[in-house]
């Protein structure tokens, strides 16, 4: 039997002071923000160094225009998860997929880019869900009225999450152009 262990989490919103605290792999994943360069860095494994920095001046700037944009979840002090969202606007790579159209910020409609448990061991849990309570809550409270993603359809083991954890908490599919990869969508 698997131990619920969301109750021994805290969930922090994303801010300047604790950037420093977004997991790995997280912390230098630049595949939304800036798909060109990411591209790169799998031929030059070197540039991957500078991503970090990158990352962190996408959240100061994205924080300044949009808000709370992330969060961090924590066990026993550690940072262990980690979510991201954004309006669509601010994560270019949206465009790569197939499954569109995505929605807007002005229409209402925030993007989920990543929610990704770093620690397999620790998925399965209830931090999954703990985590995209909090997110959706957030968004409730701030007026928006969707949120969307792009999941998987057939493996979990990818930084968005699978087809079927988000049907279970509320979402359906919106579009599945793309086969692998559905956008789906929950009303808030």
């Amino acid at each position: 039997m698997k131990r619920d262990i969301s109750t021994d989490i805290v969930v922090e919103d994303i801010n300047e002071s604790n950037l420093r605290d977004i997991p790995e792999p997280c912390c230098d994943c630049v595949y939304w923000e800036f798909p060109e360069e990411f591209e790169r860095a799998k031929e030059d494994p070197n540039k991957e160094s500078e991503f970090e920095a990158k990352k962190k001046e996408w959240f100061k700037q994205t924080l300044k225009e949009f808000g709370t944009c992330g969060k961090i979840v924590y066990h026993k002090g550690k940072p262990i998860a980690y979510a991201q969202y954004a309006p669509s606007t601010r994560l270019p790579n949206i465009g790569a997929y197939e499954s569109k159209p995505v929605g807007k910020s002005e229409d209402g409609v925030v993007f989920l880019s990543c929610l990704y448990i770093t620690d397999g061991k620790l998925r399965g849990k209830g931090i999954g869900e703990r985590l995209l309570e909090s997110v959706i809550e957030e968004l409730k409270r701030r007026g928006f009225k969707a949120v969307e993603t792009y999941a998987r359809r057939n493996e979990a083991e990818n930084p968005s999450g699978s087809m079927k954890f988000y049907i279970r908490n509320g979402f359906h599919i919106k579009d599945k152009t793309d086969a692998e990869y559905p956008l789906m969508r929950r009303y808030l």
